[in-house]
């Protein structure tokens, strides 16, 4: 009898948009493994400045060093990843590695995108709660951001107004939509 492969999930979306914590919930329901971008930029940037090149350099290298145990995590078990992405070219070589993993494990690729209107994210971003995470809590840059940027949105993916969702709520809607045909 063989074992259903469970789906590698990809949530993207702005910062503060609830992506760690939709996506710990997800991980849960499925019984998955969540791993949220922040293993590897706390990482890199424990040892280096953001931006330059020895901090992307290690944090792929520690995201290769993950993936590979995640390569190896029963078929049945659901990945959860986390990122906040740019539409720009810089994001294709950031999201590849996750489309590698879903082919390696021979388990499909589903993508959500969490949006939500401008004063919401802001109220998100500087949540105290936010705070000792390694996570953006800057409104300017964020206004920035949202000003000069779009989010990257590959092929398929499908995006979710989480303006007035909970989290409990947008991690429910991703679950409606992995069970639909």
């Amino acid at each position: 009898m063989s074992v259903p492969v469970a789906p590698v999930i990809h949530i993207g979306g702005w910062p503060g948009a609830g992506k760690r914590t939709v996506g710990r919930i997800v991980a849960r329901r499925l019984g998955g493994r969540l791993i949220d971008n922040h293993l590897m930029l706390d990482a890199a940037h424990a040892i280096h400045d953001r931006g330059t090149r020895a901090f992307g350099t290690l944090r792929g290298e520690v995201r290769d060093v993950i993936f590979q145990h995640a390569r190896q995590l029963p078929l049945e078990v659901a990945l959860v990843l986390t990122d906040a992405l740019a539409d720009e070219p810089a994001a294709l070589p950031l999201f590849q590695p996750t489309v590698d993993l879903a082919a390696a494990r021979g388990a499909p690729l589903r993508v959500f995108v969490l949006d939500l209107d401008p004063q919401e994210n802001r109220r998100r971003l500087t949540d105290p709660a936010r705070g000792g995470y390694g996570k953006l809590m800057d409104p300017d840059i964020l206004a920035s951001l949202r000003a000069h940027e779009k989010l990257f949105c590959p092929d398929g993916a499908i995006t979710l107004d989480v303006t007035d969702l909970s989290p409990e709520a947008a991690a429910e809607a991703i679950l409606s939509r992995l069970e639909a045909p």
